[in-house]
C-alpha cells in the first residue's frame, strides 16, 4: 500500500497514511484535529541530476548509474527480474 501525505487547513498539520490509492481519493480526517478540511500533497520523488560529466542522485551516489541500487535483482536487490 502507498504512503500519502496530507496537510489539514484547518489547524496546519502535515501527516501520513498508509491507505490504498482508492480509498485515497475519499474523505480524509486530520489525524491532530479530527478536522476533514484535509488536501493530499504531492509526492517527492529523487531523481537523478546532472553534475558536471557526471550523473548524481538525490542520495549522494556520484558511481555513474544511473539506475541506482534499488529492490530489483538487475540492480543489487531482490525482485528477480531476469536481467
Amino acid at each position: 500500500m502507498p504512503l500519502y501525505d496530507w496537510r489539514c487547513q484547518d489547524c496546519g498539520t502535515t501527516f501520513e497514511v498508509l491507505t490504498t490509492y482508492e480509498q485515497s481519493l475519499g474523505p480524509m480526517v486530520c489525524t491532530s484535529c479530527a478536522g476533514r478540511n484535509v488536501r493530499k500533497l504531492l509526492p517527492l520523488v529523487a531523481r537523478p541530476t546532472r553534475s558536471g560529466d557526471t550523473i548524481t542522485d538525490d542520495f549522494g551516489s556520484d558511481d555513474g548509474d544511473d539506475f541506482g541500487d534499488g529492490g530489483c535483482g538487475c540492480g543489487g536487490g531482490a525482485c528477480s527480474c531476469g536481467n
